[in-house]
């Protein structure tokens, strides 16, 4: 720590944490201090502990080891009342606030209790205790009447923040707070949390935007592989000497998972397309054999892309040509028609039959080939199809009749793999197809990916997983805000260019 942060006390002290998961060992160890009036960023890629560490202090996650002190005195943070009770509060991605009631209730709603004749609100005392907390956040012109459903992203967070001092929060997590904020409302949100630390309220930052992180923070510190891997004072350090630590490895080291085909005509070009607030004037082309990757963070608009392009979202305005000709794709079953498929980035919920035999998810997407002139399925057919599937995908299961809900989450992918593949797709858009699965069954994915993209097939790699884009594409397109803002192709793309992409400032 440098000097002025030496100098002051700590607040929270984690001492060798530990929490496991089902195949996971999600916090190793992990010590971690955080001291009064500080702003202190964690960052690391997903999976690297810091969403457990949120949890173990918010008081849903019990830790299996190590002791955490408040204030100097050992504490137990669950149930979650008792984190806050302590007076530790967090901010999730997903603001807890109630749109159809006003800035006044909202902020007092955890304090309400009823009066003795009835459920009798005082109105002056609400508005009163708003105001006070409105302006702690900046936001002395807000009228406590105020619907917050009318609120800007950036206000609402700001009343989030309100709510949680009016119950005495002096230790703030926010999560991911700056996801769907344009800049200017950035702007606005760190000015106040810098008055707040002025006040002694110390915040703990968690982000994947370094550029933020040099922004605000007094020290940043590193997650990876549910490990502490160090916490430096933002003076001592630069983005140069913190992607590494991130990563785990050289910026520069990537894999190869085989030859990168010849690339050949165009497959896919989108132009000016516009969905909701999320996809603002998207461009791109995607040619035959080519695997062109996605790269930003949350809230870029990677997946809202994908999803307009494949009809699964509408879109206001926006221009679909596909093999050159121009098409009108309203919904999914138009995109298979034309040669697309799709692996979502949420297999359970929206790729898979969780209830149904591997049998019925293979041939789900291919029903009409696969049913007589009657439109019964012909069983052969079906169980052909899925038992090639499976035997060419190595799906670890003793029958195609079993139920995929019994299935490992590699499987599972695998399966939906398998159901795409069934439609011999000459487009194929990946929206994080390697989550959640183990190191071996991900090296099996980009040998899959890599040989389709090698017959030819055009590839559209949505995915948090830098190594991934740095390995495999061929191109990289970096979004912020909803923009296409830059390309990276050949030499260019390396882990650290990617992720210094991704946190430059761009057109918001």
């Amino acid at each position: 720590m440098n000097g002025t942060s030496q100098t002051k006390r700590v607040l929270l002290s984690l001492k060798s944490i530990s929490k496991s998961f089902p195949g996971v060992k999600a916090l190793d160890s992990v010590d971690f201090d955080v001291r009064e009036g500080e702003i202190h960023s964690v960052v690391g890629v997903n999976g690297a502990g810091k969403s457990t560490l949120v949890n173990v202090l918010g008081g849903s996650v019990v830790p299996e080891h190590g002791e955490i002190y408040w204030n100097g005195e050992h504490v137990q943070l669950h149930p979650p009342q008792r984190a806050l009770r302590h007076g530790i509060a967090i901010v999730h991605q997903e603001l807890s606030l109630f749109p159809e009631l006003d800035v006044a209730t909202n902020i007092s709603i955890s304090r309400l209790t009823p009066r003795d004749h009835g459920w009798l609100i005082r109105d002056e005392e609400l508005r009163a205790r708003a105001r006070e907390a409105l302006e702690r956040v900046g936001l002395n012109h807000l009228s406590p009447r105020k619907i917050v459903g009318t609120l800007s992203p950036g206000e609402r967070q700001l009343i989030e923040i309100a709510r949680t001092l009016n119950s005495g929060a002096k230790l703030l997590i926010l999560d991911e707070p700056t996801s769907s904020l344009p800049e200017a409302e950035v702007k606005t949100l760190f000015d106040n949390l810098v008055v707040l630390k002025k006040q002694g309220i110390s915040i703990i930052f968690v982000t994947h935007h370094l550029d933020e992180v040099f922004r605000i923070s007094d020290c940043v510190t590193v997650f990876r592989n549910g490990r502490n891997i160090g916490t430096n004072p933002i003076g001592d350090i630069d983005h140069a000497a913190l992607v590494p630590l991130i990563l785990g490895r050289s910026a520069t080291e990537q894999y190869d998972y085989g030859e990168k085909p010849s690339i050949g005509e165009e497959a896919l070009r989108v132009e000016n397309l516009q969905s909701g607030q999320k996809v603002r004037n998207v461009s791109f082309s995607l040619h035959q054999g080519e695997i062109l990757g996605i790269a930003g963070l949350l809230g870029s608009g990677r997946t809202e892309t994908a999803r307009a392009i494949f009809g699964l979202e509408s879109r206001e305005t926006g221009t679909v040509w596909i093999n050159g000709s121009k098409v009108h794709i309203k919904d999914p079953q138009q995109a298979i028609r034309h040669g697309m498929g799709f692996i979502t980035e949420d297999r359970r919920r929206e790729g898979l039959l969780l209830q149904k035999p591997i049998i019925d998810n293979v041939a789900v997407a291919v029903l009409r080939r696969l049913s007589g002139a009657l439109g019964f399925m012909r069983s052969s057919l079906e169980t052909k199809a899925a038992q090639r599937r499976s035997d060419e995908l190595h799906i670890a299961t003793p029958s195609i009749q079993r139920n995929v809900a019994t299935l490992s989450g590699g499987n599972q992918q695998k399966v939906v793999l398998g159901k795409w593949l069934e439609t011999e797709p000459t487009i194929f858009i990946l929206d994080e197809p390697t989550r959640g699965i183990d190191v071996g069954t991900k090296a099996e994915f980009y040998r899959l990916i890599v040989d389709l993209a090698s017959k030819g097939v055009a590839i559209l790699l949505i995915t948090e997983d830098i190594m991934e884009l740095a390995s495999l594409c061929d191109r990289v397109l970096i979004m912020r805000r909803g923009r296409i803002t830059g390309e990276l192709s050949g030499n260019q793309i390396t882990s650290s260019n990617i992720i210094l992409a991704i946190n430059r400032d761009g057109e918001a």
